[in-house]
């Protein structure tokens, strides 16, 4: 046996060369932060510069025999096709593009919504490494995710504190109701909804207050949509060129490209087609990492974070989803190999048949045909740490999902990834406040708990008949009766609670009703003080809030 080759332990019988410092799954507990104006810099953005030499020399000794070509190769070419599409892409709406010229690159990514400013955030940190490092920042639109009914919500915020009952979500709807398609395939149903949204939210949000971010935004919205394609461009690509369009107005030097045009790129296809021709090692590795990462977190549901990979009477499924042009319904796909042919199939009627020898023009066929191949959340991040970039940033969720993307690159490809930056941030509406502690309705909690298993704590000065049940329950709690296991011993002492709390009734019921008015207080005031709002709900000062917090 030569020297490093072995047997694989996740796949029996398989042989094949070891990682060095193979990974673990580690335990991790990321919180937002709780106060407006805080951030999450794991690790510090202080010391990026760092991260980024070992990053860049990770990359430089990396290799894997999964492609065929060259790591290198593969990844100079991945690196100048997204170069390329993101220049193209972006300047078709931009006024100005970023001036790069260099081959590092950091990349972030997100779907094209209207996100709080947490998630915005890392935008903002985008632009501030890639001037920092010399680097061409992308940031993906994610736009193979679905995309939910397009509104945007927020607090009816009372003018007196003392109405805070009246405390409630309201929604405005940017476009009409739409079956829930992917991003690149939801088009603008209701023009006239779509370009009157910035004004009706701004309406109803600020009541005639100072302006929001919306009014600006929705005016870059606007130019985007007269300078792109409306017949071929998406309702979430219109939002996410409009966002952009604003960050370029205030300094951000970063490109853009969706997720629909990167797949469409020979280094993508050679990156499908290494995890095809090995879908049943792939599966096998892909579920081993995620039972270990489901049982060190203590994770039980069978979807969370995501599900296995299936088998299906010799259907391997990959991780990448399917769906045609003329019905948008994203589905798992399938492979199997027989006789030097790679099959496809969605499992529900439709299959493709292509020789092994043309698989490397496999999607530029399938797009013929109206089917399109796109990756999900977790082949995205492997596929852009592992060929595109020299630094990925997440968000906490994406944070925690990437541990599996680590372990899969490193127990598949056999490649240490580069280490990734974790950012988010908390801001708050201005107008947010609290109406209670939390600490002080889970003190009311406990009171109540202690009323209703100890009644007999909160009766005074008891009679004689009432003394005696309090009697009784001793006797069954503690007494010669008392059995910690016996089913008559917790019959009768429910029974003698429920005796006593009618002489604790004063006590009990003015206890709830602090109870309920605490629970009715918590409600609005997670409305009042959530960090979830959108981004385009605050005023043009978040955006220099934001530059100011992502300065390194």
């Amino acid at each position: 046996m030569d020297k490093g080759i072995g047997v694989n332990p996740l796949i029996p019988g398989k042989r094949s060369e070891e990682p060095r410092d193979l990974e673990r799954v580690v335990y991790q507990k990321l919180r937002a932060p709780s106060s407006s104006g805080e951030t999450l810099q794991i690790p510090p953005l202080s010391s990026v510069g760092e991260s980024w030499r070992v990053n860049l020399q990770r990359i430089a000794g990396s290799c894997s025999s999964r492609f065929d070509r060259p790591l290198k190769e593969l990844q100079t070419l991945g690196r100048a096709e997204l170069a390329e599409k993101a220049i193209a892409y972006s300047g078709a709406y931009l006024d100005d593009l970023p001036s790069v010229e260099s081959q590092n690159i950091i990349m972030s990514g997100h779907q094209p919504d209207l996100f709080h400013p947490g998630v915005w955030y890392k935008n903002f940190v985008l632009s501030e490494l890639g001037a920092k490092q010399n680097a061409f920042a992308v940031n993906l639109v994610v736009d193979n995710d679905i995309c939910p009914n397009p509104v945007v919500s927020f607090p009816n915020i009372p003018e007196n504190l003392n109405d805070w009952k009246e405390t409630r979500l309201e929604r405005v709807a940017m476009d009409s109701t739409a079956a829930e398609v992917p991003y690149e395939s939801r088009p603008v149903v209701n023009w006239k909804l779509f370009e009157s949204f910035g004004r009706r939210l701004s309406q109803g949000f600020r009541r005639g207050g100072s302006p929001c971010v919306v009014d600006h935004l929705w005016k870059h919205v606007d130019v985007a949509a007269s300078r792109l394609d409306n017949r071929s461009v998406g309702l979430g690509h219109l939002v996410a060129a409009g966002r952009h369009r604003l960050e370029s107005e205030f300094g951000l030097r970063t490109f853009e490209l969706p997720i629909s045009q990167l797949a469409g790129t020979v280094a993508f296809a050679c990156f499908l087609k290494s995890i095809l021709l090995a879908a049943d090692e792939f599966r096998l590795v892909y579920n081993s990492v995620l039972e270990e990462y489901r049982h060190v977190h203590r994770i039980r549901s069978d979807s969370h974070p995501v599900p296995k990979l299936a088998t299906s009477d010799g259907w391997v499924e990959v991780p990448f989803w399917m769906w045609s042009e003329s019905e948008c319904r994203r589905q798992p796909l399938y492979v199997r190999l027989r006789d030097g042919q790679v099959l496809l199939s969605n499992l529900l009627g439709w299959e493709f048949t292509c020789s092994l020898a043309k698989v490397d023009e496999l999607i530029s066929k399938l797009k013929e045909e109206g089917i399109l191949i796109r990756p999900r959340a977790l082949t995205t991040t492997l596929f852009s740490r592992l060929i595109l970039s020299d630094l990925f940033l997440h968000g906490i969720g994406g944070a925690k999902y990437d541990q599996l993307t680590n372990l899969l690159a490193q127990r598949f490809f056999e490649v240490k990834l580069p280490d990734f930056q974790t950012v988010t941030a908390t801001l708050k509406l201005p107008n947010s406040f609290d109406l209670v502690d939390r600490a002080e309705l889970t003190e009311l909690d406990r009171e109540l708990r202690e009323v209703r298993f100890h009644p007999e704590r909160f009766i005074h000065e008891p009679s004689e008949s009432i003394a005696n049940l309090i009697t009784q329950k001793q006797t069954w709690a503690f007494g010669e009766l008392a059995s910690p296991r016996s089913r008559e011993r917790h019959v009768a002492i429910e029974k003698l609670n429920r005796q006593l709390m009618v002489h604790a009734s004063p006590g009990m019921d003015l206890l709830e009703e602090r109870v309920a008015i605490s629970r009715e207080r918590m409600r609005a005031s997670e409305i009042l003080s959530s960090r979830e709002f959108s981004f385009c709900l605050f005023d043009l000062s978040v955006i220099d809030k934001l530059k100011d917090l992502a300065a390194v």
